[in-house]
């Protein structure tokens, strides 16, 4: 292989990852919180936050979380909609007058909250008894862990603060809405993150005797879309209900739910209809499989092509019987058969238990075990049949390494270096999606794989190019040796 040509590919591979890596520490936004009594004034702006004593009472709560169905965009975003209804009631022997507070920003810089929260203030209202009321905004410093103060991270926490009086045994309603930026959908990233905040609510006076919580997605849900949701919820059409009765909330109790990105989700249904529509189109049942693997394989530490991994089993499961389909209906294809040696390896049950996080065993792998076996010989026709554009040779010499690394022992076939070959790019017919972030109680899991563009025929000769290359480069050369001798 020119090795000119391979260091410019690392170069690329290179670019690719410090921006895959800087779109990785983008957190995935989360919607919250209940309102609040006031901070403790003993507490001040000293400590984080801790409620004034009171004996208002949260009678109820009714949450509506919309998700929009139109994907986002950097010229005009769109954003979750948030409307939360309180009814409130003042239970003790005198009247009370207070400032209510609603977060704006996440509590803390760590653990569950970790996600980026932004409300868009400017759409922030607030009605008490149905009539609009002011709001200022203050501010309380973080909970601070010392992971935080040695990285130098603890921004203060803002609350939106309007003034509520609660006359003795009378229900006060307070109604909140709000907008809250999306942002991460702008970058490509696989699911949507959505968040409900319910601790806050412990500050008012005995338990939240009902809370109703209603998430709306732009799509049906079932299981299949579902990543992550808190126990007890009930699918109805497009929404998920959690309904909670006579009850302190605390931290382990706040709402988190990662469902499938709505883009993401519609091109998976329209791949299925598709399959079913042509079933011996390989290139399409290919496509389908890329994004089945999108949401299969994760690297829990952030490194494409680490050994470490962690897997869903339902979309891996769905993704190896796409790529079997590939190689059925497409025998003569490299790319099938690479592919379908990626999904063979990381759902191996050899494999997984030595190194999906946390790994269950740390037994060495045997080279002469079938299932490994089936693995190179998968590798061994892709090989010897070549690769299109829609391989990247990297990837490839990557995933090598992967397995060897795991299973030193193991010796690839001569064909792995004598007859490989790879052509031009093909076609590219579906989007591109990028790395996954999802940011849950495990370190941050980024996706394995990038979709696969359909495939088309197979680009002029590569040799041509390289020569086309080598010629350009000494033109380029020729032209600034002149440029200097002009210049003294």
């Amino acid at each position: 292989m020119n090795k000119s040509l391979l260091s410019q590919n690392h170069i690329l591979r290179y670019t690719i990852f410090m921006l895959i890596a800087f779109i990785s520490l983008i957190p995935i936004p989360l919607v919250k919180a209940d309102a609040a009594p006031p901070p403790d004034p003993t507490i001040g702006g000293v400590g984080p936050y801790q409620p004034q004593k009171t004996n208002v009472q949260m009678m109820s709560e009714t949450v509506l979380i919309d998700v929009p169905a139109s994907p986002l965009n950097l010229e005009e975003p769109k954003q979750i909609k948030v409307s939360a209804s309180f009814t409130m009631r003042n239970q003790g022997q005198a009247e009370e007058q207070m400032q209510v507070v609603f977060p704006l920003t996440r509590l803390n810089t760590g653990g569950t909250e970790e996600a980026l929260y932004q409300i868009d203030v400017s759409s922030f209202t607030v009605t008490v008894n149905g009539q609009p009321v002011p709001i200022t905004t203050i501010t309380t410093p973080p909970e601070v862990t010392a992971s935080d103060m040695d990285h130098g991270f603890s921004p203060d926490v803002q609350w939106a603060a309007f003034d509520v009086t609660f006359p003795l045994q009378e229900d006060v309603v307070l109604q909140v809405e709000y907008e809250m930026f999306n942002p991460y959908g702008e970058y490509g990233e696989g699911f949507t993150g959505v968040a409900y905040i319910l601790e806050t609510g412990a500050g008012w006076y005995g338990n939240i005797l009902s809370a109703d919580i209603t998430l709306r997605l732009p799509y049906s849900v079932t299981d299949e879309v579902v990543r992550h949701a808190n126990p007890g919820y009930v699918m109805t059409g497009k929404e998920m209900h959690w309904s909670l009765k006579n009850f302190e909330p605390t931290r382990a109790d706040n709402l988190e739910v990662r469902v499938i990105h709505v883009d993401k989700w519609q091109a998976i249904l329209q791949l299925r209809t598709e399959v079913e529509r042509r079933p011996n189109d390989a290139e399409t049942w290919a496509t389908l499989a890329d994004w089945y693997q999108i949401f299969s394989i994760f690297y829990p530490f952030g490194e494409q092509n680490s050994p470490d991994y962690t897997i869903d089993h339902h979309f891996a499961n769905l993704t190896l019987e796409a790529r079997q389909k590939v190689v059925s209906i497409r025998p003569e294809w490299g790319n099938a058969h690479f592919r379908l040696a990626q999904i063979l390896w990381f759902t191996n049950p050899v494999v997984e238990d030595r190194f999906s996080y946390p790994a269950k065993k740390t037994d060495d792998i045997q080279p002469d075990d079938p299932s490994i076996q089936e693995v190179l010989h998968e590798l061994d026709l892709a090989w010897s049949y070549g690769f299109d554009g829609n391989v990247d040779v990297g990837d490839v010499e990557s995933f090598q390494r992967v397995i060897s690394n795991a299973v030193p022992e193991l010796e690839f076939p001569s064909s792995a270096s004598a007859t490989a070959t790879f052509a031009g790019p093909a076609q590219t017919l579906v989007p591109t999606a990028t790395t996954l972030a999802l940011p849950t109680t495990s370190p941050t899991l980024i996706s394995t794989v990038v979709p696969t563009p359909v495939p088309a025929n197979k680009s002029s000769d590569a040799n041509g190019n390289i020569w086309l290359i080598v010629a350009l480069g000494l033109i380029t050369a020729a032209g600034v040796f002149i440029y200097r001798l002009k210049s003294r």
